[in-house]
Parts: structure tokens; C-alpha cells; sequence
């Protein structure tokens, strides 16, 4: 039921507005009202786009139709009006009310069906299982323009009783002999479990050990590879047997495979991996079939790099090297493939991997990771669980469906897919995957593709695009023809005309403009250029388009440049030589030019008498003007509609009705004020009694505590006075209806108290004292410290002294041995 599928091109738009909006309110809830106005504001400006700039693609029937959401018109109702009328409008207004029948130009999104062919089954398709059809329809044909979105609605059903090959690759170094033996007693019964499944199951079996050179294995002298005892021969990789419906051939061929051992812990299963997915035809992957390959071991694996190790620098090549034998033949001058090959092998040839591990299972989760539509289970030590693991992992690849397609492979792709589906519950509102989870056999989904064109292709206009159920061999070819030429403009088109006079002789009239010939340009091809690597343009003419040199843009932004004469898009209200005056800028907001009071004047209003602003919106007054001040503002802010905008000068802020008061300041009008609250006051100051009179028209109210002045705005100034050595204290407030300042003094001054000359020498002699005695009993602390630790260290050193046993010099044995030399000659004798 495809009823909603089609307002997705009406809402898309709408719902992406909204969907970011949504974000935007995830992060910050208080954001949220404030986000949707913003982003769907953009979206419906996005949307409004073509009505208001549809006209800038006037040149060409070809450059309008390339611009989504526009049309052209090739020839108009009334001819006169030819120099007057865009023809390039949008596709939302009635162009039948300017252009002639049959001469409008707005090629619509199409779709033809080329090959559907039903739904099948496998006992509904070929006896062989070849013919399955998973996917309607098969093929179809596209006619897009660029930047309108496309819907292709698609069914998938997963087909009852579907193929399956399982190929088993198993590690058959020494530790895994318990593995092999109970795989052999288990064949039959894993066949049986699949046969469940599907009456076309085939099985194949392959074991692996490592690369057969040093160090991965060990060889003697004589370059004899050697072995475990009772092993066969280490191999890398050999293909056992290709897949086959017969599982007692797979029992016996399991059982008479003999163990090998290897040198180092981990094994060459990533080269044994590679060549039974790639080598398609000897291991006899069926064309229509669910692949799986069970990777069975306990021990880790060599990956890309390993090879240097044995001299092995020539990367694998990713191709099939097995012999007639079934053995691989290249696993000396090849290193291990990477597992990025094992991932991009195991995509292009749909395989399912599974990797039944009996060790090292956080590893093969990583690598399960990294290669898509792949899964990782455990193993008991001796493979007893094999049959209920592969069950349980089928089940879980085949119960999700996914599609892919080869956008990202197409390079400079223009294209841009999204995918909508309901799954399973068809109640549920339609939403934007590409996956669905818990698919059964015989269940059906109903599926759409959203195709979209970004940008139109520099030279083939001509795309094909594959979607394809990921993992299986079903496959949606579209053929997709980019909408990008319009047949008015082709060779033989009926009111094309070479050398037409309304060209000037100069140009082609197609599609009611003219394409002019190299060295003429203009709307009527009448202006000539001399500039020869730019022909629909001369370096003089585009000078004569730019109000200053420096200008980016052409005409202000706001009109086209044609022989060195600005074209606005859009008068009367974008008018001037460059169509620099645009009456926008004159708008208050509220759709009235200059708020009614005035003439709006190449952008800018010139106000009736009694109104100012930049839209004539403030009456003009003195409110700005403090008493007896000319100055607007106390020459501190501008005045805008009879109110002050204070400014900050020289990183001081001024505030106040008038930006008189400065907070910052280090006495705002307190220094106005205090010379003449002295000399009124307290007739003391710098000026002379004279000048008081003159000059000084304040009245200060005086009062003997200023308790509760200081509120309502009144500001409290304090002075010292050098003639009395006290401090004088008064208050200023502004009174707007007097227009005057009230000040209220503080009688009398406020003196310090006399200084206590006894008691600062009393307090001076005590500090000194205290200090003295601090020292001394600082420097007793000290020096008895130090001699404590002098004692100690006198002690430590006679405690450890070793006196030696020396003799005196001055010592005299009492006894001495004397030899008579005639006594020792008679004895010799």
C-alpha cells in the first residue's frame, strides 16, 4: 500500500525543516519555538526561491530547466512584450497567461517500467532454483531534472524454500583434532537441520593451516617442511570439497582430512577466507542462493603485514589462486590480505561470513565488526555446539533485510537516494531506513527509493543505478536520463533559426533568445567584443557595470550587465544606474515606504517636516535637550525618537535621561557644583564673594544630616575644605518639572576628632618593646635548637665509633730469638 508514499514529494521538505527544528529543541528546550520559526522560515525562503529567482536563468531555455522548480517560455502571447517579460518563471505560476500553446518548456519527472516480472517461490520458479524473483520490479527508466526529488516504489518478498550454500572452512592445526572429529559425527546432522530450512542445500568443507615458509612453519635443512607427529604436511589453504548436496560425502571427507601443526600461535585463516569468497567457480557458489561460510578455529590470525616475516613483500592481489587440486598456490609470494579485502570481497560476492571461534572471541568481534553482514559465535572447546550455532546465526542474518546501491562508487556520482519503508507494520507511519529486522519466508515489504539528481553532469547525461537486497543477488536497475537540454535548442528544431535577424545577424534564435556567435553577445547579440578569450563579454563594458572598482558583483547584484548597461531584475522597484536603489531598504516592515511620511529616494526616505528616523517613523522634539544645554544629549549619545542612546567615550559610560551622569566618573557633576555650594554655604572656596554672586545660581537647602537624600536617582558628592581641614558633604538631584537641580548641603562640615598625641608615643613605645622581646625570645628558641642538634649529632657519631688494635711503637716485646750461625753449620755438616 503505497497511499502515503506519495505525499513524501509534497513534505520532504517541510519534514526536514521540522526534524531540525526538533534537534535544535533536543538541546535546548528553551530554544525550541524560536528554532521551528527560524528553520521553517528558511524552508519556506528555500521554497520561494524559484519565484524570485527564476528570472536570472533568462539566458538560456537550457539554464532554466537545469534550475529546479523553473519553466521556460519560447515564445510569447504578445511580441511586444518580449523585452518586458521573463521567460524563465516559476513552475508555480500560470504561464499560459504569457505564452503561446505548445511553446512552454517544463520537462516533468517520468518513470517507465522495462522489465517487472512477478514475485516468485521457489517451487513457483525454475526446478534448479535459478529463476527466484525476491525483488519487482526488475528494471525501470528515469527521466529526472536536477533537484526534484523522485519516488520509485519497490516490493521485496523473501522467497520460501531458497537456496543455501554453506561452505565450512576449518582450522586443522593439532589443537583443533577434537573439533575435526566432531565435526565429521556431526555432518549429517547439520545437513539435516539446513535441509529444514531448504530442500536446495549444499555443503562444502575447506581447512587451512598457515603459509608453508619460515617462521609460520619449520623446515629442515633440505627445505622439508616439518610437522607434529602423526600430522600431514602443513598447506595453506585447501579446497576439500566444493559444495555438494551430499552430506555423507561431507562426513567422510572431514573424517580422512588429517591434522597438520604450524610454528607460530596464529594461523593463515585470513588467506584461506579470501580464496574460498573470491574463488567462486572451485568452491561452486551458486549464482541464486544465500551464502554462508562458517570460519572455524581457536587461535588468532596473520593479517596484511605478517608477510615481511618470511621475505613476503608483494601485497595480496585479491584475486583466485587455487589449482586443480583445490590448493592454494601463491601463499609464498603473496602476503596475508587485509581485512578491508576480506570486507570488500565478502560485499561484492555476497557472502555471509560466520566465524565460530572457540577462543579468542573478543578478537573475532572486532573482525566481525569490521566485515559487513558478517557474525560472530562461540564454540565449545570441542565443537559439540556446531550444528545449534550455525542454526542460531543463519537465523540471525536472514532475519534482517537491507538494500544498498553503488552511489558512493560511481565517482563525481550527481545522485542522491533515500530509502522509506514501513517494515512489518503496515499501521505504523512510513519512515526513512534501509533496513528491516525480523523477516520471515513468505513475508512481503514494501519499499521506495527517493531519488534526487545534485548537479547535472559536465558531459554523460545518462546514469545507472543498482539497489540491491544486500547478501543476495536480487537486483532494481534504473536507468536515469538527467534532464538537461531542451529539444527547441536541437540541431533541426522547427523555430530555429541561423542567423536570425532578431540576433542581429550575429546568432542562433533558438527557443525565442538568441545564442550568439563568438565575438558578439548582448540579448539580441548586438554588442561586439574584441576580448577573445571572453566573447560574451568585454572588459570595457563590464567596468561600465561596477559602481566602484572594487565591487564583487555586477550591477550591484541586482540586475545583469548588457553592453555596458545595468538591466535590474526587478523594477521600479530596483532602479539606478547599477540598481543600487532598491525601495526595499525604504520599507518600515509593515508594507509602507518611509511609514507613509515621506519620499523614498534611491533607498533612503527624506522625511516630512516634524518626523525623523530611517523610516520617517519619530516625530522630531527637544526631549533630547537638557536645560540650557544646545547640545543634544549632553553631547555623550544620539538622539533617536526624543530619546537619548547613551554612548561609552574613552571606556567611560554615560547614563542618565540626559547621558549626563557617568557612573564611572570620578565625580560626574559633583566638581560643577562644588565651588559654589562653598562659597554659599560655608563662604569658604576659590571663588571670592563676588563671583559667588555672579556665577552661582544654585539655592542648596541645608540640613544637618543627609540621611535618607540619597534615593530617587540624588547623588552624594564629598569634598575636603583647605581652609578648615573638615570635609563637606551635599546632594544633587535633576527636577524635570522645575528643570533645575535640587541640592541639599550638610551643616556643619564634617571634622575629624583631634589626635591623641599621648596616646600614639604610649602605643609607638609598646610596639617597639613587643618587637624586642619577640626577638629575643625568637633567637633563644633558635640557638637552643641548634644545640640540641649538635649534642645529637656528637652522640650518633661516639656511639658509632670502631676502635682498631694497633701496638705501640714505644712497645718492647720481653723475649727475642736469637740464631748462632756455628750451631747451624755443624748441622749441616
Amino acid at each position: 500500500n503505497f497511499s502515503t508514499v506519495y505525499a513524501i514529494d509534497c513534505f520532504v521538505s517541510e519534514i526536514e525543516c521540522i526534524k531540525e527544528a526538533s534537534m535544535m529543541f533536543c538541546r535546548h528546550n528553551s530554544l525550541f519555538w524560536f528554532a521551528v520559526i527560524v528553520v521553517i522560515s528558511s524552508c519556506i525562503s528555500q521554497q520561494e526561491y524559484p519565484v524570485r529567482r527564476c528570472q536570472a536563468y533568462d539566458n538560456s531555455c537550457r539554464d532554466c530547466i537545469r534550475a529546479p522548480g523553473c519553466q521556460w517560455c519560447s515564445k510569447f502571447l504578445d511580441s511586444n512584450v518580449r523585452g518586458d517579460q521573463h521567460r524563465c518563471v516559476s513552475a508555480k505560476d500560470d504561464i499560459s497567461a504569457i505564452c503561446q500553446q505548445g511553446y512552454s518548456v517544463n520537462p516533468e519527472n517520468s518513470i517507465r517500467i522495462t522489465e517487472n516480472r512477478p514475485l516468485t517461490d521457489v517451487n513457483t520458479g525454475s526446478v534448479n532454483g535459478e529463476d527466484i524473483v525476491q525483488l519487482a520490479p526488475q528494471r525501470v527508466s528515469l527521466r529526472l531534472r536536477k533537484g526534484e526529488p523522485f519516488n520509485i516504489p519497490f516490493k521485496f518478498r523473501l522467497a520460501t524454500d531458497y537456496p543455501i550454500d554453506l561452505y565450512y572452512l576449518m582450522d586443522l592445526s593439532f589443537s583443533m583434532g577434537d573439533d575435526k572429529d566432531n565435526l565429521a559425527k556431526l555432518g549429517s546432522k547439520l545437513a539435516d537441520t539446513m535441509q529444514k530450512l531448504t530442500t536446495k542445500f549444499r555443503l562444502g568443507f575447506g581447512s587451512f593451516v598457515d603459509k608453508t615458509v619460515m617462521p609460520y612453519t619449520k623446515v629442515d635443512l633440505y627445505g622439508n617442511e616439518l610437522s607434529c607427529k602423526d600430522c600431514a604436511r602443513p598447506y595453506s589453504f585447501h579446497n576439500n570439497l566444493p559444495l555438494h548436496t551430499d552430506s555423507r560425502k561431507f562426513a567422510q571427507e572431514v573424517r580422512a582430512t588429517p591434522i597438520s601443526g604450524n610454528q607460530d600461535s596464529p594461523e593463515g585463516g585470513l588467506d584461506a577466507l579470501l580464496q574460498a569468497i573470491v574463488c567462486r567457480q572451485e568452491i561452486g557458489w551458486r549464482e541464486q542462493a544465500k551464502r554462508l561460510l562458517v570460519f572455524s578455529t581457536d587461535a588468532k590470525f596473520h593479517h596484511a603485514g605478517d608477510g615481511k616475516l618470511a621475505g613476503i613483500l608483494n601485497p595480496n592481489d585479491g584475486k583466485c589462486h587455487v589449482n586443480s587440486a583445490g590448493f592454494y598456490t601463491e601463499f609464498a609470494k603473496l602476503d596475508y590480505p587485509s581485512i578491508a579485502q576480506i570486507n570488500a570481497a565478502a560485499q561484492e560476492n555476497q557472502i555471509n561470513i560466520i566465524f565460530a571461534v572457540s577462543g579468542h572471541q573478543k578478537l573475532y568481534e572486532d573482525l566481525s565488526d569490521a566485515v559487513m553482514h558478517s557474525s560472530t559465535g562461540m564454540l565449545d572447546r570441542d565443537s559439540a555446539n556446531v550444528v545449534a550455532l550455525v542454526r542460531d546465526q543463519y537465523y540471525l542474518i536472514s532475519s534482517e533485510v537491507q538494500l544498498s546501491d553503488n552511489v558512493a562508487s560511481i565517482p563525481g556520482s550527481p545522485l542522491f537516494v533515500r530509502y522509506f519503508t514501513e517494515c512489518l507494520n503496515k499501521s505504523s507511519p512510513i519512515r526513512q531506513t534501509r533496513s528491516c529486522s525480523g523477516i520471515k519466508e513468505g513475508d512481503e515489504i514494501d519499499f521506495v527509493a527517493q531519488v534526487e539528481v545534485l548537479s547535472v553532469p559536465s558531459s554523460e547525461v545518462r546514469r545507472d543505478l543498482q539497489i540491491q537486497i544486500t547478501t543476495l543477488q536480487d537486483t532494481l536497475t534504473i536507468d536515469i536520463t538527467v534532464l538537461a537540454e531542451c529539444e527547441c535548442e536541437q540541431q533541426g528544431a522547427e523555430d530555429r533559426e541561423e542567423n536570425s535577424i532578431e540576433c542581429s545577424e550575429s546568432g542562433v534564435l533558438q527557443c525565442g533568445v538568441c545564442e550568439c556567435y563568438s565575438g558578439y553577445y548582448g540579448a539580441n547579440c548586438q554588442c561586439s567584443s574584441n576580448n577573445a578569450g571572453n566573447p560574451n563579454d568585454s572588459a570595457s563594458d563590464a567596468a561600465e557595470c561596477l559602481a566602484d572598482p572594487a565591487e564583487p558583483e555586477q550591477c550591484s547584484g541586482e540586475g545583469v550587465c548588457q553592453c555596458g548597461t545595468c538591466i535590474c531584475f526587478n523594477p521600479p522597484a530596483v532602479t539606478g544606474k547599477y540598481c543600487e536603489c532598491n525601495e526595499d531598504d525604504c520599507n518600515n516592515g509593515a508594507g509602507s515606504l518611509c511609514s507613509g511620511r515621506g519620499v523614498c529616494n534611491c533607498g533612503v526616505c527624506r522625511c516630512q517636516a516634524g518626523w525623523a528616523g530611517k523610516h520617517c517613523q519619530c516625530p522630531e522634539d527637544a526631549n533630547c535637550f537638557i536645560p540650557g544645554d544646545s547640545e543634544p544629549c549632553s553631547g555623550k549619545g544620539e538622539c533617536s525618537c526624543g530619546q537619548c542612546s547613551c554612548e561609552m567615550i574613552e571606556s567611560v559610560l554615560y547614563t542618565g535621561r540626559y547621558c549626563e551622569e557617568c557612573s564611572e566618573c570620578a565625580s560626574g557633576k559633583c566638581e560643577e557644583f562644588r565651588g559654589c555650594v562653598q562659597c554659599k554655604v560655608f563662604s569658604t572656596g576659590p571663588l571670592s564673594n563676588e563671583e559667588c554672586n555672579n556665577t552661582c545660581t544654585l539655592k542648596p537647602r541645608e540640613l544637618s544630616s543627609l540621611e535618607g537624600q540619597v534615593a530617587g536617582g540624588a547623588r552624594l558628592c564629598t569634598f575636603p575644605d583647605e581652609s578648615s581641614g573638615c570635609d563637606f558633604n551635599f546632594t544633587y538631584k535633576y527636577q524635570s518639572n522645575a528643570q533645575n537641580y535640587f541640592i541639599v548641603t550638610q551643616v556643619p562640615q564634617q571634622c575629624p576628632p583631634p589626635l591623641d598625641v599621648l596616646g600614639v608615643v604610649l602605643g609607638v613605645i609598646g610596639v617597639v618593646v613587643a618587637i624586642g622581646v619577640f626577638t629575643l625570645i625568637l633567637w633563644r628558641v633558635l640557638t637552643k635548637i641548634h644545640d640540641m642538634r649538635e649534642f645529637a649529632r656528637f652522640e650518633d657519631e661516639r656511639k658509632n665509633v670502631q676502635w682498631g688494635t694497633e701496638n705501640s711503637p714505644i712497645f718492647k716485646p720481653p723475649t727475642g730469638t736469637y740464631v748462632n750461625p756455628a750451631f747451624q753449620r755443624q748441622l749441616s755438616k
